[in-house]
């Protein structure tokens, strides 16, 4: 009887540690930006962080960076970033593992419905 207590509560806790470890990963959007600032990128800006919210995803979050921070400037190489951008990075055990730049926001900046369905696809599909 107490063997199988003993593997019962080894059992859960291993569960529970797992659960642990997968509540700890987590997906970071972040919008980076720079000047000059257009309505174009106000309104990445806008719709990113909305849809964030929108999506009610206990292990997601948004961040904006500015770019033109000296203390940023390491963000243009490590995202290989060209121009402002919306870019998704999962969070694994507290590393980084991946990243995936949205590259069609400018396109998509100028219908809201349009905007908010690719950024939440990417999301959901990364």
């Amino acid at each position: 009887m107490f063997k199988k207590i003993f593997l019962l509560t080894a059992f859960f806790a291993v569960g529970f540690a797992n659960y642990a470890f997968a509540a700890a990963d987590k997906i970071v959007v972040y919008y980076f930006y720079a000047s000059p600032r257009c309505m174009t990128c106000k309104n990445i800006e806008k719709y990113t962080g909305e849809t964030v919210k929108a999506m009610k995803m206990k292990n997601l979050s948004y961040k904006t960076i500015d770019l033109d921070n000296p203390a940023n400037t390491g963000y243009w190489k490590k995202y290989n970033l060209y121009t402002k951008s919306v870019v998704l990075t999962k969070i694994k055990n507290g590393k980084e593992i991946k990243y995936k730049n949205l590259d069609q926001i400018f396109m998509k900046a100028h219908n809201e419905q349009a905007f908010k369905t690719y950024v939440s696809g990417e999301i959901k599909k990364f």
